[in-house]
């Protein structure tokens, strides 16, 4: 595999696969019940809606610094461990806080260094696709297999004691991502690594990134793919607080999560390799389409026969868009500029967009309900018509967007 990830290339399928594993645990957690989890602290729909808001909010400023940075030095493992340490501290300590700012503050520490560990994990993961070392698919849906197991576990847990048992998980979950970070395989020696660097993915340049940054093809990627992605806010904002007032189980509630997961997972793992064969532009199209479609149907709180193939829709409003905009980068974006680019796309996709998005969600479940899906809906349509000029002005020849 290339230098930068790591030269010690036996068994990195399965580290970086058990590293999948963690950091999944713990969004599995988060997602669904960490804001049932603000409400047994207090939080009222609109101050858990500021809550959720800020971590996203924090990617815009932290996750392109970090992305940056990773390229420059080039030693993703080292950013990892040091991501994986600071988010686990700050999530030890909302042990120690209570009340609205305090919470806000600790929250959005929490997202200064856990937001950035996706994006440096993907970068080296396409890295290793490139060369033939890793099967992405595979690796990948371990990581959601893991999310199911955490949306389930949780749920029974939640059912058999209260919300307040959902931070102990999170805590367990840090000290697992931490955990498999440092058995990531190790980077050549640092006196050794720049040259290494550069022989393998080019000399990264700062011209570069301020051309990728001037390219129209890459801020359509960026806005499309982020409309496509924040269209979920609603959903990992209040679906589970409301499906609770509808009288929803917590096993039921982990179980209708599951299912969108159980869906994301076969993508990846038997079509996630295949689909890297077609436009990736095309894929964000399908996903965003499958998104209006999935949050038009949620919206009138229809019948569980019916809300169970809305939730298998997520292989499809989450899964392909993911795989569009990783393949998208992978192909349009020089390899030096790979931390750089998924940062970029973090920071539109699950920072300005998601954010914007998540804050909006708790002024819209007070006042619609479940309603406020249907504005989910028109922000993935929006999504769609952002990814027809896509594919149109960059499907032709889906060139570079950067140089070398």
């Amino acid at each position: 595999m290339n230098a930068v990830t790591a030269p010690e290339t036996d068994g990195f399928q399965f580290k970086l696969s058990f590293f999948y594993v963690m950091l999944f645990l713990s969004i599995g957690c988060y997602l669904p019940y960490f804001p049932l989890w603000l409400k047994s602290r207090g939080m009222g729909p609109e101050q858990i809606g500021f809550i959720l808001a800020a971590p996203s909010f924090m990617r815009i400023v932290f996750t392109p610094v970090v992305s940056i940075f990773a390229d420059y030095v080039g030693n993703y493992r080292f950013i990892l461990i040091f991501l994986a340490a600071g988010s686990l501290l700050c999530l030890i300590g909302l042990n120690f806080v209570s009340g609205f700012m305090a919470l806000l503050l600790v929250t959005a520490a929490y997202a200064i260094f856990g937001s950035s560990l996706l994006p440096v994990t993907e970068t080296m993961a396409m890295a290793a696709l490139d060369d033939g070392k890793l099967n992405y698919g595979r690796a990948r849906s371990w990581g959601s297999f893991s999310f199911i197991v955490a949306s389930l576990g949780v749920g029974l847990l939640v059912d058999k004691q209260s919300g307040e048992v959902i931070l102990p998980v999170l805590v367990a979950c840090g000290g697992g991502i931490l955990l498999s970070a440092v058995m990531l395989p190790k980077p050549q020696g640092l006196g050794r690594l720049r040259r290494a660097v550069t022989a393998v993915k080019g000399e990264f340049k700062l011209s570069g990134v301020l051309s990728l940054l001037r390219h129209p093809v890459f801020w359509l990627f960026l806005v499309s793919s982020g409309l496509g992605q924040a269209s979920h806010a609603f959903y990992y904002g209040f679906s589970t607080v409301h499906w609770k007032s509808l009288g929803f189980s917590g096993s039921l509630i982990g179980t209708l999560w599951a299912v969108g997961v159980i869906a994301e997972i076969l993508l990846f793992l038997y079509l996630g390799d295949w689909l890297r064969r077609f436009n990736p532009a095309l894929l964000l199209l399908v996903g965003a389409g499958a998104a209006a479609l999935r949050w038009g149907v949620t919206a009138f709180d229809p019948a569980l026969w019916l809300l169970f193939p809305a939730q298998a829709l997520h292989g499809l409003s989450f899964g392909i868009v993911h795989l569009g905009a990783v393949y998208f980068i992978a192909r349009a974006v020089p390899k030096q500029y790979g931390a750089t680019a998924q940062g970029l796309y973090a920071t539109m996709a699950a920072g300005l967009f998601m954010g914007g998005a998540v804050l909006a969600s708790g002024p819209l479940y007070e006042a619609i309900g479940a309603m406020g899906y249907l504005v989910m809906a028109g922000v993935a349509g929006l999504s769609v018509a952002l990814g027809l000029v896509l594919f149109w002005y960059w499907g032709a020849d889906c060139r570079k967007l950067a140089s070398e």
